[in-house]
C-alpha cells in the first residue's frame, strides 16, 4: 500500500461537518421483524441487523443491533472477540457457555446477558423444538470505525 500525502481544512469545518439534526424516534414492529426472521438465512454469527431508515447499521453511534437465531439441537462455535456483547432473549430457552472456565448459565426469554470483549463463548439450544432467539446489541461499529475489530474462533 502506497504511503499518501494528507490534506487539512480549517477546524471550523470540522465542527460544520459534525453538526446533526436531532434525530426522529425509529420504531421496529414487530410484526415486520417476525416475518423476516421466518424467511432469511440463520448463520451462526447473526441473522438480521438493525438499521436506520437511511440503511445505516449504526442505530445508537457506535452501536449496533442484532438478531440471532439458534435453531433447535443447534450451537455456535465458541470464539471471543474485541467488541461487548448486551444480548437480550427474546424467546425459547438455551445455554451460554463460557469456554474459558467452562461455566455456562441457563437462558431463557426475558433474560439479558453481557458478555464482555474477549470473553470466550458459544451458545447451545437442547430444545427439540423451537428456536432461542436473541436481540443483541454491540460496539462492533465502534471499534471497526478504529480499525480494532478482531475475532478469533477457539475450537
Amino acid at each position: 500500500m502506497p504511503v499518501q500525502t494528507g490534506s487539512q481544512f480549517p477546524y471550523l469545518e470540522l465542527r460544520e461537518r459534525h453538526v446533526r439534526g436531532k434525530p426522529s424516534p425509529v420504531v421496529w414492529q414487530w410484526e415486520n421483524l417476525a416475518k423476516e426472521l421466518e424467511a432469511a438465512e440463520h448463520t451462526e454469527y447473526g441473522t438480521l441487523t438493525l438499521a436506520s431508515p437511511e440503511g445505516r447499521h449504526e442505530i445508537v453511534p457506535g452501536t449496533s443491533m442484532t438478531f440471532q437465531v439458534v435453531r433447535p439441537g443447534g450451537r455456535t462455535t465458541p470464539h471471543a472477540h474485541s467488541w461487548w456483547h448486551l444480548y437480550f432473549v427474546r424467546s425459547g430457552a438455551g445455554t451460554v457457555v463460557f469456554d474459558e472456565t467452562g461455566e455456562s448459565t441457563e437462558l431463557s426469554g426475558g433474560d439479558i446477558l453481557l458478555i464482555p470483549a474477549w470473553s470466550a463463548h458459544h451458545f447451545e439450544n437442547h430444545e427439540a423444538d423451537g428456536d432461542l432467539l436473541l436481540l443483541n446489541m454491540s460496539n462492533l461499529p465502534q471499534l471497526a470505525a478504529i480499525h480494532n475489530n478482531f475475532s478469533e474462533e477457539h475450537a
